[in-house]
């Protein structure tokens, strides 16, 4: 779990409709912001089988060895990746080298992730199991997945949106398959590192394929260039250590629980330890379609109307958001014992405080900060965010177990919050009291609880085996909020039609 505002996913960048088409210029944004979901979602679909098909500590080497990889990536991206956005769109006449430049770079750092690699895999290993095998597949994978991470962004740059998107999602069916494979085939646990392996070589196939059809080096053309490879540096750190913060943050708490918990406690926390990919998407696909207008609006001083579209953005995403987080929570037991097979009924309750942090993702503060020139506002928050966290996770984990380690995370997220706050309210009035449209966010709080309070007592009354209790429970919940919520005047007709629009692809029509 990550502070939205250090660790939203780049999005691409959004081009102008074609004249006369009529068409939104949110159309290839939201392509492979779907996409993005389709991919999350997947992630989720090989955590729950996973759980289902493997024993507990079976479960816990494979979310051991995705962790191993996830924080590889995280340390070794250095928002390069992003970077091809900026470059590209800058400099389209040097697009075969800066695409080349970027992979060149990459690759220069995957050999010291290779060698945080082998230290997670030592740290990590114990009885339960034994990562040092997995260690040289993982480095593989390493050199394969780094320098080839940009291909999805290259394709994007390059205004070929869908093809990026059936990219990302394959990548992201090629894992899933990786990890699963053993359950599907017999063979032993050890080859899903060695298939992820073999699997990440499909990216470097992909990415020489995009290099040699879109981005063609041309005759007596230098791509080596340490003027450009610098400042490529100097732009992307800044961002890249953001997002590298925001990705970390989340797996410090794993890596606590099982140094100090153990192997099992560790399988239990990664089977807690998720979020609805819906849900977090909203403030994201959201903050990136709205991003160009936000930066046009503050230079050009109507920060008055910079604030309207914000709160009503942020509004919108309130009304969704906070119902479906409460409705996590309120839901949980049967939720996680629904999807988990009932393995891991211990889930329940740090899913529960990993959800709370769902409350503060009503808005993409991160694209508000860059539109009001704070961008490098941006370390700082990720900074706080990853040392709020270490201080805390050890302490809690010793005193409180699993759910001290949930409640670290979650609370690591108040000091960057509070701080993005105050100088997105700074941009137009007085500072975290004008940040958010606090009223209308303690309102819908309000009803969600109290929805939440009635379905809790009466749902939880009846007498219904698990998955029906989930599914009363689930569509009382929401028939319950709409209706009060049109009763009271919360949600207007428009709103209704937002969230149709955004549950049947409207973003992409």
């Amino acid at each position: 779990m990550a502070d939205v505002a250090s660790s939203e996913p780049a999005a691409p960048p959004v081009p102008k409709a074609r004249p006369g088409t009529g068409r939104p210029e949110s159309k290839a944004a939201g392509i492979y912001l779907y996409s993005r979901t389709a991919a999350s979602l997947l992630i989720l679909v090989t955590l729950f089988l996973a759980a289902r098909v493997y024993s507990t500590a079976g479960f816990g080497y494979v979310q051991a060895v995705l962790l191993i990889y996830e924080t590889a990536i995280s340390l070794g991206s250095l928002g390069l990746a992003e970077a091809v956005f900026y470059f590209v769109g800058r400099h389209p006449e040097r697009a075969s080298a800066i695409v080349r430049q970027t992979s060149g770079l990459l690759l220069a750092a995957s050999v010291p992730v290779i060698g945080a690699v082998a230290i997670a895999g030592y740290v990590m290993s114990g009885s339960a199991f034994d990562l040092i095998p997995a260690l040289p597949w993982l480095m593989l994978l390493v050199l394969f997945e780094l320098p080839t991470q940009p291909v999805v962004n290259q394709l994007l740059a390059g205004g070929h949106a869908v093809a990026a998107s059936v990219l990302f999602v394959g990548f992201a069916i090629l894992r899933t398959a990786a990890a699963l494979a053993p359950a599907v085939t017999g063979w032993s646990l050890d080859t899903v590192p060695i298939m992820m392996a073999i699997f990440g070589f499909g990216r470097v196939i992909a990415h020489v394929a995009v290099l040699r059809l879109y981005y063609p080096m041309p005759p007596g053309e230098r791509w080596l260039v340490p003027r450009e490879l610098r400042a490529m540096l100097a732009f992307a750190l800044p961002a890249g250590f953001a997002a590298t913060a925001g990705k970390l943050n989340p797996q410090i708490d794993k890596y606590v629980v099982n140094l100090v918990i153990g192997a099992s406690a560790f399988a239990v926390y990664s089977a807690a330890s998720w979020e609805l990919p819906l849900i977090t998407l909203i403030p994201f696909a959201i903050g990136a379609v709205m991003q160009v207008r936000y930066v046009r609006l503050f230079a050009s001083g109507e920060k008055q109307e910079l604030r309207r579209m914000w709160e009503q953005n942020v509004q919108k995403t309130i009304l969704l958001v906070v119902p479906l987080a409460t409705l996590a929570i309120v839901v949980a037991d049967d939720l996680i014992y629904f999807v988990l097979s009932g393995k891991y009924p211990d889930a329940a309750a740090p899913f529960r405080i990993f959800t709370i942090l769902l409350f503060h993702r009503i808005a993409a503060y991160g694209p508000m900060l860059q539109a009001i020139g704070k961008t490098r506002l941006l370390m700082v928050t990720s900074g706080l965010m990853v040392m709020t966290n270490l201080i805390l996770t050890v302490p809690m984990t010793y005193l409180l177990g699993s759910n001290g380690a949930a409640i670290a995370t979650v609370l690591s997220a108040l000091p960057p919050w509070s701080v993005s706050l105050y100088f997105i309210g700074k941009a137009w009035g007085r500072g975290v009291r004008d940040a958010l449209p606090w009223r209308f966010y303690l309102a819908v709080l309000a009803l969600a609880a109290g929805v939440g309070v009635a379905i809790w007592f009466g749902v939880g009354s009846l007498h219904l085996d698990r998955g029906a209790r989930l599914a009363v429970g689930s569509l009382a919940y929401l028939g319950l909020y709409a209706g009060l919520g049109r009763l009271v005047g919360l949600i207007q007709a428009d709103d209704l039609a937002f969230l149709r629009r955004w549950l049947s692809f409207g973003l992409v029509k």
